[in-house]
């Protein structure tokens, strides 16, 4: 009889699960990266620009986008990394 080949583990399809990971923690690295350059925005275009009456607006807005972008990247990142 001949003998079977091992598989090469090179050609097994990757798990849905394992794909679905690294999605969701690019989505989480890309929401906390946008929390970032929104706040970097928000204090140099007060810096830069007068907005004397548009100012605190400005600043609220600015807080309430990058704090709901950074609380849903963080929210997405994988806990359970050593389980």
């Amino acid at each position: 009889m001949p003998e079977k080949k091992p598989k090469s583990k090179a050609y097994e399809p990757v798990e849905e699960v394992k794909a679905g990971k690294t999605r969701r923690e690019k989505l989480s690295n890309y929401l906390i990266d946008i929390s970032k350059y929104v706040m970097t925005g928000v204090v140099i275009a007060s810096l830069v620009k007068d907005l004397d009456d548009n100012r605190t607006l400005i600043y609220i807005l600015g807080l309430l986008i990058a704090l709901s972008a950074l609380c849903a990247g963080l929210i997405l990142t994988d806990k359970q990394k050593g389980k």
